[in-house]
């Protein structure tokens, strides 16, 4: 198997246009991480939201 590179260096320069390379990776890295996270975020929050509102009407009922 042939490598399109020599060493790292071209890899990570890859003749100039690295920059946009490597740039449109860590942006799409970091939109899809977010796309990941965030809505387990809110999940999380909804689910607290949600246990707080049935602590609040079972002590409004007197079931505690």
């Amino acid at each position: 198997m042939k490598f399109q590179f020599e060493d790292i260096t071209q890899l990570f320069v890859m003749d100039g246009h690295g920059v946009f390379v490597w740039t449109a990776v860590l942006v799409s890295l970091v939109v899809m991480l977010w796309l990941i996270v965030k809505p387990l975020a809110d999940s999380r929050s909804a689910l607290k939201d949600v246990s707080g509102d049935i602590t609040r009407a079972a002590l409004t009922r007197g079931d505690a």
